[in-house]
């Protein structure tokens, strides 16, 4: 699904990625919105109570979600033309993800060849003050099938 363009309100400028549910696991996650800046590109999304574990604080399992939804944003040029799988991907829990406060993933691409395309990143609250975690993984580029 093309990404859409915000026009009004808190995210204005940036793209929505998922603008409307279609199903899928994703969908569960919330909007996922995300832009390019400084040569890197920015994923966010707004967090709640469904986001959290039994202490209050984000889940590790959402934040491993994002981080894959991260992974594929900071590929999301090459999307248009061919599709991507996860081959691998790692995360390091580095301080408490709060509820409540927009997570930030952050990704560059280190490598591409081919087939293959090496990412990291982070992932961060409180426009980057708050490191939550780093990860890094390794996306398979295969060819769009027909839907």
């Amino acid at each position: 699904m093309p990404a859409k363009l915000v026009e009004e309100g808190p995210w204005a400028g940036w793209k929505c990625w998922h603008a409307r549910p279609e199903g899928r696991f994703v969908d569960h996650l919330g909007d996922v919105y995300y832009r390019e800046a400084d040569g890197e590109v920015i994923s966010a999304i707004e967090t709640a109570r469904r986001h959290a574990n039994g202490l209050g604080f984000l889940h590790g399992g959402f934040l491993m979600a994002f981080v894959d939804v991260a992974m594929f944003a900071t590929i999301r040029h090459m999307l248009e033309t061919q599709a991507a799988v996860t081959l691998q991907s790692s995360t390091d829990f580095l301080g408490a993800g709060h509820v409540g406060r927009v997570l930030e993933g952050r990704g560059h691409i280190v490598k591409e060849t081919g087939k293959l395309v090496w990412v990291a990143g982070t992932l961060t609250q409180d426009e980057g003050a708050h490191l939550v975690a780093q990860w890094h993984g390794i996306l398979r580029k295969v060819p769009r099938a027909d839907r």
